[in-house]
């Protein structure tokens, strides 16, 4: 019988050539981009090596397409508004993916679990935590929902509201004990939320999670509550040796919290 051809092997797959022409056009909006309304046709052709013909007419596509512009009297070319046009149609990320990295540095730093939370209503819902590297460690869940009066993160958002609508809160909440020390008499909860007020932080023992002490802070972005930053820490941890760094630290995450928010906004 005839032998049959054997196929032959593709062998390894070579890395492919780079298109010099896009080369050319990613190091012209490069070199414009670190030397914006500065870099001259001549200094352009000098710097990059591009043949003057090659180069008038890849400047002449990026502006005819919007991603430059040429000053008309210096004649010095800058990023046109197609850059940022590009910029702002990237997917904004999810709020946990911005705020997980400052919560797992919290934690590093405090070796305590932390927690992001938002605003759900008359609740407060976890939408971001980071356990604590501790053998005798609170795990958060993502998902945990707990109301206002009961958690320190809710008692921030208490202490956001006005007068009027913290009376509304309290006219239509049915006070229920989650634990035997969950605080359900409004005139201690007034006391609680006026020292928010002042301090800037809210406290809970033991309210919502036996064994359990709470610390809260809040993150504002333009003079809005975007969220609660917060420390869940065992009781037998949590004293006046340890608050002030957690209070320092919770503060510190808060304006990195801000200012990472105010950016993606």
């Amino acid at each position: 019988m005839p032998k049959r051809n054997a196929e032959k092997s593709p062998g390894p797959l070579k890395s492919a050539a780079t298109v010099k022409s896009a080369d050319r056009v990613l190091d012209i909006l490069e070199a414009v981009a670190a030397n914006a309304g500065r870099i001259s046709f001549s200094r352009l052709m000098s710097e990059l090596g591009i043949p003057r013909s090659s180069l008038f007419q890849l400047l002449n596509n990026l502006m005819a397409r919007g991603y430059l512009e040429q000053d008309e009297a210096s004649m010095r070319y800058r990023l046109g508004p197609r850059i940022a046009e590009l910029n702002n149609q990237r997917p904004t990320p999810s709020l946990p993916s911005l705020v997980m990295p400052a919560l797992q540095a919290l934690s590093r730093e405090t070796n305590e679990t932390a927690g992001f939370y938002v605003r759900d209503g008359d609740y407060v819902t976890a939408i971001a935590t980071c356990t604590g590297g501790q053998a005798l460690a609170y795990t958060m869940q993502v998902g945990e929902k707990a109301p206002l009066y009961a958690v320190s993160s809710g008692k921030i958002v208490l202490g956001h509201m006005t007068d009027a609508e913290i009376k509304a809160y309290f006219a239509r909440t049915h006070f229920q004990k989650v634990t035997p020390h969950t605080i359900t008499t409004p005139r201690v909860l007034w006391e609680q939320i006026h020292s928010t007020r002042e301090e800037g932080f809210a406290y809970v023992r033991e309210e919502f999670t036996i064994g359990i002490a709470g610390i809260a802070t809040a993150v504002v972005v333009n003079n809005m509550l975007a969220g609660m930053v917060n420390l869940a820490v065992p009781t037998v941890r949590y004293g006046k040796h340890n608050a002030i760094l957690f209070r320092q630290r919770l503060q510190a995450t808060a304006n990195r919290l801000a200012e990472i928010m105010a950016r993606s906004a």
